[in-house]
């Protein structure tokens, strides 16, 4: 199973949960009550006090919560993809890459890994644009469009066949 992220803008900063409450806030991920008593066991998460109920300040949990998210992160540089299959950062076999643009603004990149031939996947912004276009070689570019409406997606070619499939009945008389 892979780890699971928790938001930690979720938390409220001054406030006071008990394991309930967390599993409430984190709903959606389905988080356990379990879980969050292993990571108290464990020493991550601390309490207020050992009285029940267990309540944790929101200061604590965001903290655990940025420090637990982060953990098994990779920086990777400009140039360098994460390769899943080799868990590290790797250069892209012959700086060939594919571009995507994606609706949230920004860029999907993907190559092969030099050491497996694997598919790797990288976000850029849009500004960086220019810059993957020097650093790569740039195989192919999947939508990227400098307008807001591009010229492909208007309704010209609708007209032209509603006027094609017209009747001809104007022309009897």
């Amino acid at each position: 199973m892979s780890k699971r992220l928790y938001p930690h803008n979720r938390v409220r900063y001054w406030s006071a949960y008990d394991l309930d409450e967390i599993c409430a806030l984190f709903s959606d991920t389905g988080l356990h009550i379990q879980t969050v008593r292993r990571w108290i066991n464990k020493g991550g998460l601390q309490t207020i006090d050992r009285n029940k109920p267990t309540l944790i300040y929101g200061q604590n949990l965001i903290d655990f919560l940025k420090r637990q998210n982060s953990k098994g992160k990779c920086k990777t540089a400009f140039d360098q993809i994460y390769c899943m299959k080799c868990k590290d950062g790797r250069p892209v076999y012959q700086k060939k890459i594919v571009i995507e643009q994606h609706k949230g603004g920004f860029l999907k990149a993907s190559g092969l890994c030099r050491e497996c031939k694997n598919r790797m996947f990288k976000s850029y912004k849009m500004e960086d644009y220019g810059a993957l276009k020097r650093t790569f070689h740039v195989v192919d570019v999947l939508e990227l469009y400098d307008c807001v409406t591009p010229t492909d997606k208007t309704h010209i070619s609708a007209q032209e066949q509603k006027r094609a499939s017209e009747s001809g009945q104007m022309e009897l008389f």
